[in-house]
């Protein structure tokens, strides 16, 4: 495993971390002197994924897995710390919380509109992007969902603040709380999410999934190079953004026709669909496809290590 070999100290470093991250979530799960029973350990377990940002997960089914749970999925959020404890303005562990409970819940008991969510559902997926009234504040970038805590952080480049003020995540708290004491625990469950595959493959053409590029107004000249326009940063990002949830979903399918159009579109003049195709192929679950990826990585590595 030269992989591992090369990176060891630096891999065991971050499986360490991880581990933490996950000891902590169910940590804070926890009130003192609580235990889980074996459903809720399951709601948390499905719940993790979304909360943590956990890049690697399928957060469709795992949110599909909350919604199987019904209104019990919403009762074990309520009680959470993030939930039964006031919410600082820029709280994001809150605002994954709020914004994963106002999904969950039952339209039938008209659950309360929310200054901000930073979950979405759309074509059938679920994707984080924080919106405002339906609208972004601008491009997201995460390198590492351990060291966010803020969600003014997500934010390296353009913003607008005079939307991002119209945040309230301590109302929003209050304001759900308020509505399952009142009539959420006595509704029903939320519909599951249904991916249609023939309408993901469009997707894969908007951006790259695992790489966030800033590009200035077109018309504005570079200095470096005295040209319009053009990418002046590429970073890469571990936001699961619509792309990314995408490549995920396409990736883990065990459709092989879906899997055959993948491993042709590798091959594709585009190169954000080419390399959004080699990056969905890495979640495939055949080792086979896994292993011809890596090493087709590990020598793109070492070429741009000699040069």
């Amino acid at each position: 495993m030269p992989l591992a070999s090369q990176h060891g100290d630096g891999a065991a470093t971050r499986g360490l971390v991880a581990c933490a991250g996950v000891l902590l979530f169910i940590a804070g799960c926890l009130a003192p002197g609580s235990a889980l029973s074996s459903r809720e350990r399951e709601i948390a377990g499905a719940a993790q994924a979304i909360l943590t940002l956990d890049p690697n997960a399928v957060w469709t089914e795992q949110f599909n897995r909350l919604v199987s749970y019904g209104p019990a999925s919403i009762a074990y959020l309520v009680r959470q710390p993030a939930l039964t404890r006031p919410a600082a303005p820029d709280d994001l562990r809150a605002l994954l919380h709020t914004s994963l409970v106002r999904l969950l819940a039952d339209p039938a008991t008209a659950p309360p509109h929310l200054s901000a969510s930073c979950l979405e559902t759309s074509l059938g997926l679920l994707h984080f992007d924080l919106k405002v009234q339906g609208q972004g504040l601008g491009t997201i970038v995460i390198t590492d969902p351990a060291e966010v805590s803020a969600w003014h952080a997500l934010y390296p480049a353009d913003f607008d603040h005079a939307r991002a003020a119209q945040i309230d995540v301590e109302a929003d708290r209050q304001a759900l709380c308020e509505w399952w004491r009142t009539r959420g625990a006595a509704g029903g469950a939320a519909r599951r999410l249904e991916p249609q595959t023939a309408h993901l493959w469009r997707v894969l053409e908007r951006r790259y999934a695992d790489t966030w590029e800033y590009q200035p107004e077109p018309r504005t000249i570079l200095c470096a190079t005295g040209q319009p326009g053009g990418t002046l940063l590429a970073i890469p990002t571990v936001d699961y953004n619509i792309v990314r949830a995408a490549c995920i979903w396409l990736g883990t399918s065990a459709d092989a026709a879906v899997e055959r159009r993948l491993i042709e579109s590798v091959g594709s003049p585009s190169p954000v669909v080419a390399q959004n195709a080699r990056f969905a192929l890495r979640f495939s679950r055949n080792p086979q496809i896994r292993a011809v990826l890596e090493r087709f990585d590990a020598q793109a590595r070492a070429k741009r290590g000699s040069e």
